[in-house]
């Protein structure tokens, strides 16, 4: 955690130093506007740093505005220097092309006007984004089961990952995250991991537990392990969430459930004694529907070779932020969406809650109403 709370800070305070110069150069000469503007940065270094810092000490009702600011400053900044540096590639190649010599990037109405076009793209995307975040996006599929299942011929899977309950997704957020499940009227709820954001306090003291109780299904409500479960205390927020939130924990765990079908939870990749799928499914029959919960999509075979019948997982958040996403695709076999591998249905979820900022740029907050259909 040291490593990642100094590796944040550098590239932060580099981004900014990068940002502030840039629009230094093209600030008019008075003070009038270049004292506002080191003020601007200074602040936000400062409310950055106490939400860095003091993330784990401050009282909930000053540390969320605070985690607000840094955070969407972050997008800010990251998004500005992007365009920055897109600015300056086209200074560079400039020198190098016949075509784009013509460009006069060196004059300050140019600078402005793309500082400004740049300001107007990223604030409206930021909006946009922030909407996203709001409204999550209900994907819903159809899925052929090659099993037969005594007195059941479908069944209603909801599922979702990534909710991230803790500062910035408050009690008022989990309870519109309640409300759109349920809506979905299903039959089983699967929470595939990355319930808890951080701390488990801010869950205590906004009495989240009231929240996750109101999720009901007639075959249960189900929860498995993610990486975030493991940080800070992870066993007392497993604990919590597997005695206070009237879900079932499954901890590589096989549950058959009401004599129709199994539910398999896997333990998230940072458990010290992970079992394989393998030793999980020993006495699972097969003859029944098997649903696998594993929250990160890495090793997609795993649950195809042990004859799984649907598979689903998390983490990924899709990248959050564009481009992100399209470096998902990239590292995971399945970023975001549904793949048929043998004969196992593998759905990876963009998750709805999300870690940091509340933005949603390129990306949807999602629930997935998986409709299994049996012979």
């Amino acid at each position: 955690m040291k490593v990642f709370f100094y590796q944040a800070l550098i590239v932060h305070i580099i981004l900014n130093i990068y940002v502030f110069i840039r629009g230094w150069q093209v600030l008019p000469k008075k003070n009038a506007y270049r004292i506002p503007y080191a003020l601007l940065f200074i602040v936000e270094l400062i409310v950055y740093l106490i939400g860095l810092i003091f993330n784990v000490s401050l009282p909930a009702a000053i540390l969320k505005p605070i985690l607000l600011i840094g955070t969407s400053w972050m997008v800010f900044i990251g998004y500005t220097t992007a365009l920055l540096l897109i600015y300056d590639l086209i200074k560079f190649l400039r020198r190098k092309f016949d075509k784009i010599q013509k460009l006069n990037l060196q004059r300050g109405s140019v600078k402005r006007r793309y500082i400004i076009i740049s300001l107007i793209v990223i604030i409206s995307s930021m909006t946009y984004g922030h909407y996203r975040f709001w409204h999550p996006v209900v994907t819903e599929l159809d899925l052929k089961v090659d099993k037969k299942v005594d007195g059941l011929k479908s069944l209603r899977v909801v599922m979702v990952a990534d909710v991230h309950a803790g500062h910035l997704i408050d009690k008022k957020v989990l309870s519109m995250y309640v409300d759109k499940i349920m809506e979905q009227k299903p039959d089983v709820i699967l929470l595939v991991g990355d319930i808890i954001d951080y701390d488990l306090p801010p869950l205590i003291d906004q009495k989240m537990d009231e929240e996750f109780r109101r999720l009901k299904a007639p075959y249960g409500v189900y929860v498995s392990t993610g990486n975030h479960e493991y940080r800070l205390n992870g066993e007392e927020k497993i604990a919590w969430l597997g005695s206070e939130t009237g879900m079932t924990m499954l901890r590589d765990t096989a549950i058959k459930v009401a004599d129709k079908f199994y539910i398999v939870g896997r333990e998230d990749d940072h458990a010290t004694k992970r079992k394989s799928l393998s030793d999980i499914m020993q006495h699972v029959d097969k003859q029944l529907p098997v649903i696998v919960m594993n929250h990160e999509p890495k090793q997609l075979s795993e649950e195809s070779t042990e004859q799984a019948d649907l598979a689903v997982y998390g983490h990924t958040h899709n990248g959050q932020l564009f481009p992100n996403n399209l470096i998902m695709s990239l590292i995971y076999e399945v970023g975001h969406g549904y793949k048929k591998k043998e004969n196992t249905h593998i759905y990876v979820t963009s998750g709805l809650g999300l870690a940091g900022p509340q933005y949603r740029i390129g990306t949807i907050s999602e629930i997935v109403v998986l409709n299994l259909k049996f012979n």
